[in-house]
């Protein structure tokens, strides 16, 4: 029988099988590092990709506070300006009162019977001081007052007699209230 030496074939043949698993561990460690730097490019890429979205961010932040900060001008510029109008506003209807309140007085002064001699307008207040021919006179003077839809608590603060141009006249202190806006005028009260 014929002896066939195997022993060396087993030997290349393990190391064969060494090379090819050295070689699929180098392959396989070859194709990791691989994949690990395209998943690291794309990471890279990704973050550059968001860096650059933020600093687009940061720049519309920045605009939107600039314009965040002109709006709030804005915004106290017309406040200031609503202040001013409502001011305006004010101004122009108390400049409109007092013309209308002396006018409105000329109508209830008695004719040739007294003289006004103070006229003090406050907030919610009238002094008069005048000059009168009788008690009658002041009576019908005060009369027309209470009658006035502008004026409400006539109070007589004194009557004197006095001598003036020769000729003996009352002289009368009378202090009366503004009637106030919410209250209706004859004419208002008519109408409903």
């Amino acid at each position: 029988m014929i002896r066939i030496n195997l022993l060396p074939y087993r030997a290349a043949r393990s190391k064969e099988n060494i090379r090819r698993q050295v070689s699929v561990f180098g392959l396989s460690i070859v194709l990791l590092l691989i994949v690990l730097w395209v998943i690291n490019s794309f990471l890279a890429g990704q973050v550059k990709a968001y860096a650059e979205d933020l600093n687009d961010l940061k720049q519309e932040v920045k605009r939107f506070e600039e314009k965040a900060q002109q709006v709030e001008a804005i915004k106290k510029k017309l406040a200031d300006l609503n202040k001013k109008i409502e001011i305006v506003k004010q101004l122009k209807a108390h400049r409109e009162a007092p013309p209308q309140l002396l006018a409105e007085m000329t109508e209830m002064v008695v004719p040739d019977r007294m003289q006004l001699t103070s006229f003090e307008s406050q907030d919610a207040t009238v002094s008069l001081e005048g000059l009168a021919m009788d008690n009658e006179t002041v009576a019908v003077f005060m009369t027309r007052l209470e009658r006035s839809p502008r004026f409400s608590n006539v109070t007589l603060k004194s009557a004197k007699q006095e001598r003036k141009y020769n000729i003996d006249m009352k002289n009368f202190q009378i202090v009366c209230q503004k009637a106030s806006a919410n209250q209706p005028t004859p004419d208002k009260a008519d109408k409903q």
